[in-house]
């Protein structure tokens, strides 16, 4: 995948990021990997089809914030409640948008 990111760096970001709950997402950041999108989605949270469209809405956010306020910034994005019923367009774009404010991007 184009923005997704290495095992590597993976653990990396994991173990050494800042994390930031904004709604319903927790997201890990770090800047001094290369950057890209990562997710920790369980089986738990929902259907391989909910989890999907999940990591499907968030990257295409990931590409139209990357553009110009996210640049050079590693994600690693976990859901908090379960996808069901939850986490449509609009949640998502606006805690992406509340990310970017919180960061001060």
């Amino acid at each position: 995948m184009k923005n997704s990111i290495v095992n590597k760096d993976f653990k990396i970001v994991l173990n050494n990021s800042k994390s930031l709950q904004v709604g319903d997402l927790l997201f890990y950041y770090d800047t001094k990997t290369k950057s890209g999108i990562s997710f920790i989605v369980s089986r738990k949270t929902g259907n391989a089809i909910q989890r999907n469209k999940f990591k499907r809405r968030c990257r295409a956010l990931y590409r139209l914030y990357n553009s110009n306020q996210l640049k050079g910034y590693t994600l690693i994005i976990r859901p908090i409640k379960k996808l069901k019923d939850h986490y449509t367009w609009e949640d998502l774009s606006l805690s992406f948008e509340r990310f970017c404010v919180k960061l001060e991007l």
